[in-house]
């Protein structure tokens, strides 16, 4: 039987306290947080002087506090911009970089569409750029950021390196995250682009209320990436999902690169809008995708069983047609009762740095408050910033 010594139990005191500041955007004294925890004076004060050694937290001065007379309280309010956390997502053709508080807040952001074929040191600096853009924009000092994950398109392997892309093979073997950690002085860690969307479902997406998904990404390749409690899924080699690789499909067909291409259209998101008014060129097209890929994804669906499908990438956002069909089709081929909910995601394209802004806030937990397993907080927007999605 495991017994929890003074470290543990220091270390969940902190965690406590720690939910009870994001959670309540105002100043707190002593008795607010022993309410709302149950923990002692004594041990809420000893957490509090650590959390203001790192300046975490700072006391308000009493007469900005509310007092009914006597003596006021000594209350204490959380510096949300102490540290700052980046959610970079380094794709191909774009750059998007999300900074929130630590309280969630999303407090800025910036995009750049990268033209042509930059280089692997080009690409990095591109990168910085933008992530040093988004910084500015946030009215925070940059040397505030502490953490920060970058998504790519490939596999990262053990080492936290890009070991395999098609999209950016200029990068393999790459240190992109030690770039980054460098040249903003912040934890940095990096993972791949799609398993960080089915991340972002979990945090501010359509998977919020389940611990286990499958997520299907479909633009210009389709992806699979599938979470376990919440968590990612690696695989024993780190390429779960990576149905793109797959031979004898029609993107392998056509692209050794699994990229996928289309007769009515250039892109899949002209080609289901085409079949959405009505195009039957565009409709059997349609049809014969997705009677190609649902054995496929129906297969998967079984063996894992997750609790909700998602559907993100460029055709969630095509309007109803597809995932409406992909789930008529799907659900014709299981012949078990229960069949799985199918949706779309809401997260736009966005929610590749919305997961990396998720994994940044859980890798980067010590740096941000000085303690390991901080939970990940519940994202919002800021006023002042435009709408996610």
């Amino acid at each position: 039987m495991n017994t929890l010594g003074p470290a543990n139990i220091r270390h969940a005191n902190a965690l406590a306290c720690i939910d009870v500041f994001r959670a309540v955007d105002q100043p707190l004294s002593i008795s607010d947080i022993a309410a709302r925890t149950g923990l002692s004076r004594p041990t809420i004060e000893s957490v509090i002087s650590g959390f203001e050694l790192r300046g975490l937290v700072t006391e308000v001065e009493a007469a900005e506090a509310a007092s009914s007379g006597g003596r006021p309280a000594r209350r204490y309010a959380l510096e949300a911009t102490s540290a700052l956390v980046a959610g970079i997502d380094a794709g191909p053709r774009n750059v998007r970089v999300l900074i929130a508080d630590l309280r969630g807040h999303i407090i800025a952001r910036a995009t750049k569409v990268i033209a042509g074929a930059p280089a692997s040191d080009e690409r990095l600096d591109i990168v910085s750029a933008v992530t040093a853009e988004a910084l500015e924009r946030s009215g925070v000092p940059a040397a505030n950021l502490q953490a920060a994950c970058i998504a790519v398109s490939g596999i990262v392997g053990e080492s936290g390196r890009l070991i395999d892309s098609f999209a950016v093979p200029e990068w393999n073997g790459v240190s992109i995250a030690e770039h980054i950690a460098a040249g903003f002085d912040c934890a940095a860690v990096l993972e791949n682009d799609i398993k960080l969307a089915a991340y972002a479902e979990h945090h501010m997406g359509a998977a919020q209320d389940v611990d286990n998904i499958l997520f299907i990404q479909i633009g210009n390749r389709i992806s699979l990436s599938q979470t376990f409690d919440g968590q990612i899924f690696q695989g024993a080699h780190r390429s779960a999902g990576e149905v793109s690789s797959l031979r004898g499909m029609h993107w392998t067909k056509t692209s050794v690169k699994g990229q996928l291409t289309w007769r009515s259209g250039q892109t899949a998101e002209q080609v289901f809008a085409s079949a959405a008014t009505g195009d039957a060129t565009a409709l059997d097209e349609v049809t014969a995708f997705i009677q190609e890929i649902a054995p496929l994804l129906t297969t998967v669906s079984l063996v894992v069983d997750p609790a909700r499908i998602v559907v993100g990438g460029g055709l969630s956002r095509a309007g109803d047609l597809f995932v409406d069909m992909l789930r008529e089709e799907m659900h014709r081929l299981i012949v078990l009762a229960n069949k799985p909910e199918v949706t779309a995601s809401p997260l736009g394209s966005t929610g590749t740095a919305s997961g990396a802004l998720a994994l940044a806030f859980q890798f980067g937990s010590e740096s941000l408050f000085g303690i390991a397993d901080v939970t990940v907080p519940t994202f919002v927007l800021d006023r002042e910033t435009t709408e996610i999605a």
